[in-house]
């Protein structure tokens, strides 16, 4: 064991056949994850009453707890009622708590809402629907304050993922198009005036407590690819010249930052090559490069998102445990994402050796245990959600980002 990571002995792929005519997951494999979800989903429903009452949010609270049951509401349809009774329980327990100070979909009032609206609207309940959105859009002129940050956690980009996710999850009428236009465009403008002030190389720079990071979590990874994936919604085609004119000019600085074995700076005045995980390194990386290839065509993007992904395989079994932020269950998510892009076998291959990791859950000789360890992005929650995600690897996605 190293540092940071286990060493890596699992094979790599030599033309498994992991896949039915239905492009699902074989009998065998299929039938051990069902398994494993099973147990793991009762154990953190036993250790539930041991998390922290005053935490609603998505990413170590009630919410992310009612986001996974959403998730296995679709997984199993025969227990659907069962998992959207829990689900409403775990976020009406949100709302209780949420926090008014910060507009952001993981840490913030906005997630809690949205997921109370889907819920809600699966219930039928469209007063409550209404009222939970209506309390997210009137958080618009906080998020535009200058004060808020650009970036996923606590800034707009997070904002900006829950108007997406509204109007993915209920239809687009759910949130007007100047709404979303407007936030975009004024993470625009606050990239441009921190590049400008600061001299950077690149059209767009953020900052986040002082720091330059560049990963998914606070980074400008994380930032420029939810701007790119909203110019491709065609309620957003009027946003297609930022494109070209800035999106892409970043992704190219952005290459710059690579680390000789693939990873890449966590932050711009760091040198550690250290940190391979979602919020940090490498994997954010990943989805900013194969959405930069989908939009343009242009295959160096995927070149460097294999290379990264190659990073990862070595480097992606943290020492910090199976989470989804910074573990292995979140570094898999990037193979998920990879065998979409490419339907390269081997991609999906990796994804399931990193689920045989999370297997034997709690048996290895983890560095620390999370701060939140039953919850969504630091706990048990996302590694279910992940081996869901493996199970169904067509429809997987990386949650609260992809």
């Amino acid at each position: 064991m190293t540092e940071r990571f286990f060493p890596n002995t699992f094979p790599e792929y030599n033309g498994e056949q992991y896949l039915n005519q239905q492009n699902q997951l074989n009998s065998e494999l299929g039938a051990n994850i069902l398994r494993w979800i099973e147990h793991h989903t009762q154990r953190l429903e036993q250790n539930l009453s041991r998390t922290d009452p005053s935490d609603g949010s998505v990413y170590t609270g009630s919410a992310g707890i009612a986001l996974l049951y959403i998730r296995l509401a679709s997984l199993f349809p025969d227990q659907k009622a069962q998992y959207l009774s829990k689900a409403k329980t775990s976020i009406d327990a949100a709302l209780r708590q949420l926090d008014q100070h910060t507009v952001t979909f993981l840490c913030g009032a906005p997630g809690p809402l949205a997921i109370a609206a889907v819920i809600y609207s699966s219930l039928d309940d469209q007063h409550m629907v209404t009222k939970c959105i209506e309390k997210i859009l009137s958080m618009k002129k906080q998020a535009m304050s200058r004060s808020t940050p650009d970036e996923h956690l606590y800034g707009r980009a997070g904002y900006l993922y829950t108007l997406m996710y509204l109007r993915r999850e209920l239809g687009h009428h759910a949130v007007d198009n100047q709404h979303v236009t407007d936030i975009f465009e004024a993470m625009i403008k606050s990239g441009e005036n921190y590049a400008r002030k600061t001299r950077s190389q690149s059209p767009l720079m953020y900052s986040w407590h002082n720091t330059e990071y560049m990963g998914a979590a606070h980074g400008v990874s994380g930032i420029v690819y939810l701007l790119l994936k909203v110019t491709q919604h065609e309620s957003f085609a009027h946003l297609r010249p930022y494109v070209h004119s800035h999106l892409i000019p970043t992704i190219e600085f952005l290459k710059s930052l690579r680390f000789p074995s693939g990873n890449y700076m966590s932050s711009s005045d760091s040198k550690s090559d250290k940190l391979v995980q979602w919020c940090h390194g490498a994997p954010g990386f990943v989805y900013l490069f194969v959405r930069a290839y989908q939009v343009t065509g242009d295959g160096s993007y995927l070149e460097l998102a294999v290379s990264a992904g190659d990073a990862i395989w070595q480097r992606g079994i943290l020492t910090k445990g199976y989470g989804i932020c910074h573990g292995t269950a979140g570094n898999g998510y990037v193979f998920l994402n990879l065998y979409h892009a490419t339907n390269d076998l081997k991609w999906l291959h990796r994804a399931i050796q990193f689920a045989n990791f999370c297997f034997d859950y709690g048996k290895h000789n983890i560095s620390r245990t999370p701060d939140s360890p039953y919850s969504l992005f630091e706990g048990l929650a996302g590694t279910i959600y992940y081996m869901a995600d493996v199970l169904t690897p067509s429809h997987a996605r990386f949650p609260a980002f992809e």
